[in-house]
């Protein structure tokens, strides 16, 4: 945080920078940020936590230069500026003399500014790599000149986790995609119209379109006419994709150039197997930094997982990630649920064995039907997930051909765009999927004219 821009939302400017966070030790809680330490004839300026708009990789947004305060007018922030806690370079030690290493940074809730831990150098937990650990944050810390002291029970709960980091580091095991790719070969037994539809329910037709474009195909293809609409090593342009999306073949050109369903299938899979494995991972530490695409931390190197971190990598879709963060693929963890339930259902079986056969076969039959209804859970979150991906990438755009209900009469005109009512009234009336293939996706083209204003620049020549 320290040395990030602080921009306006309303003016877009930058003016002001982060020196230094303000830390409520009582608390465990981060109040703001300092941004001008002030001197003999000035207070210092700060930054609340509350007023913070976003903070991102790069900058920290605040709504206006308004959002700055005079530190003695907030009475909890001065009472900590007053006590001139230094956090980095700190020592941190247990009340019984155990020395956990120098801070070097810290973990907060952006939300809430609630502290999640600190990242110190050296001391009895540090890695044998990076020199460095991950101090889960106590409930209370006593922050002195040189030493911060927190309870034994933090040092405690750190060796507990030792050996589990060993062990999350060996297991390593095959990634799910690997196990996809069997069904590669099956695709080839399914009919045409199979074979499209299930291209397509894989990968949404608009990605098709992007990535043909400017492939060069490696065979001829044959339209249902008999002709060839696109000739062996030609360059795929736009025109050849819309002539393959008006044949119905956008799928066929889409898997000519390179494209792999087991691969996106395997993506797909290995996310919704992860959304219901994840849990998994509690108890483990993250072996590496687990962050969201615009930089959030979801889990820092050396954390051990929450719940509370298992709810943030929901959020984020991050999932995935934090299992192979602390060193589970999604088959295993996958195994471990599967085990520990077939375990319990075994239990159950012995148990009731030893009175009569029908009842094992009960419990035989109940255990079938969770496998079942498990499978078909998966199966059901993944088809929803791709129907809302191509539904939002289908409003706002314009339809390629009229949209009929059973009555034939006409939800979407050609040209006409597609709305959230429409989206409604296509699903009641059972033509959804021929309105999502029906999304026209090319780049409108603008002319000059449309672009200029009405008059020339005063600054023009």
């Amino acid at each position: 945080m320290i040395g990030k821009p602080v921009i306006a939302y309303d003016a877009g400017d930058k003016f002001e920078v982060i020196t230094d966070l303000i830390f409520d030790q009582v608390n465990n809680l981060l109040l703001g940020f300092l941004v001008d330490e002030g001197g003999f004839f000035t207070a210092a300026r700060v930054l609340p936590l509350d007023q913070v708009q976003a903070i991102g990789p790069d900058a920290v947004i605040v709504p206006s230069r308004d959002s700055i305060a005079i530190a003695h007018a907030i009475p909890e922030i001065a009472n900590v500026l007053d006590h001139n806690n230094i956090l980095k370079g700190t020592r941190i030690m247990t009340v019984d003399g155990r020395d956990l290493g120098t801070m070097i940074d810290l973990y907060f809730d952006d939300q809430t500014g609630r502290i999640e831990g600190y990242e110190v150098s050296g001391g009895l937990f540090a890695d044998a790599y990076s020199g460095r650990s991950f101090v889960p944050a106590p409930q209370t810390i006593r922050i002195g000149e040189d030493v911060a002291f927190i309870p034994s029970e933090t040092a405690d709960l750190m060796e507990e986790q030792v050996g589990g980091v060993k062990a999350a580091i060996q297991a390593t095991g095959e990634k799910v995609q690997e196990a996809a790719l069997a069904t590669s070969g099956k695709l080839q037994e399914v009919g045409r119209h199979a074979t499209a539809s299930l291209t397509n329910a894989i990968v949404d037709p608009a990605e098709q379109r992007a990535f043909v474009i400017g492939k060069v195909v490696p065979e001829s293809i044959k339209a249902p006419d008999g002709n060839f609409f696109v000739l062996q090593g030609q360059v795929v342009t736009p025109e050849i994709a819309t002539r393959a999306e008006s044949f119905h073949m956008l799928d066929d050109l889409y898997r000519a150039t390179g494209g792999n369903l087991a691969e996106k299938l395997g993506e797909r899979m290995g996310g919704t197997v992860a959304s219901l494995t994840v849990e998994q991972a509690k108890g483990r530490r993250a072996i590496q930094m687990v962050q969201t695409d615009d930089g959030y931390i979801v889990a820092a190197p050396g954390q051990i997982v929450t719940p509370l971190v298992i709810e943030r990598a929901k959020a984020y879709d991050r999932e995935l990630a934090l299992l192979s963060s602390v060193g589970l693929s999604t088959t295993e963890s996958v195994q471990s649920q599967t085990g520990a339930l077939a375990s319990a259902a075994g239990d159950r079986i012995k148990s009731t064995a030893s009175t009569t056969g029908d009842q094992l076969k009960e419990g035989v039959k109940l255990l079938w039907t969770q496998v079942q209804e498990t499978a078909g859970d998966i199966q059901q979150r993944s088809a929803l997930e791709i129907e809302e991906r191509r539904i939002k990438g289908a409003l706002g755009r314009p339809v390629t051909r009229a949209i009929l209900d059973r009555q034939d009469e006409v939800i979407l005109n050609v040209s006409e765009l597609i709305t959230h009512q429409a989206i409604e009234m296509a699903r009641h009336e059972g033509v959804l999927d021929i309105l999502l293939s029906s999304v026209y996706t090319e780049t409108p083209r603008l002319s000059l004219e449309s672009l200029r204003a009405p008059e020339n620049g005063k600054a023009a020549l």
